[in-house]
């Protein structure tokens, strides 16, 4: 039950890793330092392979989602931007997995 007074949101997270990145499967895609300014927004330390068959909702509060340090982009728990270049990698990852499902 949503009360409107008291608003809970969720937030959809992928599960993302800098182990293997050079093994990429169905239903994942790269964010590489050869990206180069996509890399720089997305706020990455490392390559970073993200995986959508591996999804979670979370609650979006403090317990999960908070400020970082820096603060890049104010008062507000974000890290970085996805870059609209990976967009079709993106896509194709995400149309792997829905596709799966319908089959």
């Amino acid at each position: 039950m949503f009360d409107d007074e008291a608003p809970h949101y969720v937030v959809e997270v992928i599960y993302g890793t800098s182990q293997k990145t050079d093994d990429l499967r169905s239903g994942e895609f790269l964010i590489a330092r050869a990206d180069h300014e996509a890399y720089r927004l997305a706020g990455l330390s490392y390559p970073t392979k993200f995986n959508f068959k591996s999804r979670v909702e979370l609650p979006f509060s403090p317990e999960w989602f908070k400020v970082p340090p820096t603060a890049p982009f104010g008062q507000v728990p974000k890290l970085g931007i996805l870059h609209p270049a990976l967009m079709p990698r993106v896509r194709a990852a995400w149309e792997a997995v829905s596709l799966g499902k319908k089959a």
